[in-house]
């Protein structure tokens, strides 16, 4: 073979080399076997059929979205529930933001929450009047200079935002 002569040492080396790899290779996927068996506990559980739902079970189990969209709301009543005006007003405008998350979060298409509101169907929502009462006293709130809620207004307000999001299974 016009005389090129490979040292043995090359094979060795290629040897070592390949064998270092198939190595990595299966330390690679019993790494990944293992990741996959641990990760397997976090994944979601659409069996349950939703909240409150009845089927296989009942409840599904409660996952860190929902622990943090109660969380959010039982500080959004804390705050309500100061009793200033200045405290209902910003639990008003937390809560409608807290339903434009959900919505969002159920990918429902639009650029506002308006516009998520009118995509969904209205025949299927049945607190869909109630929000939207309550969007139109936060977009009172926020864009009328001086505009003040009354009481009973507000409470209102926070009962439909509630009635909403309970409808929607985002909390209980």
């Amino acid at each position: 073979m016009n005389g090129i002569v490979i040292p043995e040492f090359v094979f060795v080396i290629f040897y070592w080399i390949r064998l270092l790899f198939i190595v990595v290779d299966v330390l690679l996927v019993f790494g990944f076997i293992y990741s996959f068996v641990k990760a397997w506990h976090y994944h979601p559980n659409f069996k349950g059929g939703g909240h409150g739902s009845g089927k296989e079970g009942g409840k599904r189990a409660p996952t860190m979205r929902d622990v943090v969209f109660h969380e959010r709301w039982r500080a959004i009543e804390t705050k309500f529930a100061l009793g200033t005006p200045e405290s209902a007003r910003l639990a008003i405008i937390e809560a409608d933001a807290l339903v434009d998350t959900a919505l969002k979060g159920m990918q429902i298409p639009g650029e506002h929450l308006a516009d998520r509101l009118s995509n969904l169907d209205q025949d299927d929502v049945k607190s869909m009047n109630r929000v939207w009462r309550a969007h139109r006293l936060r977009n009172d709130l926020v864009h009328t200079p001086g505009f003040a809620v009354a009481p009973a207004d507000a409470q209102r307000a926070m009962d439909d935002y509630e009635a909403f999001l309970k409808e929607m299974e985002v909390i209980d």
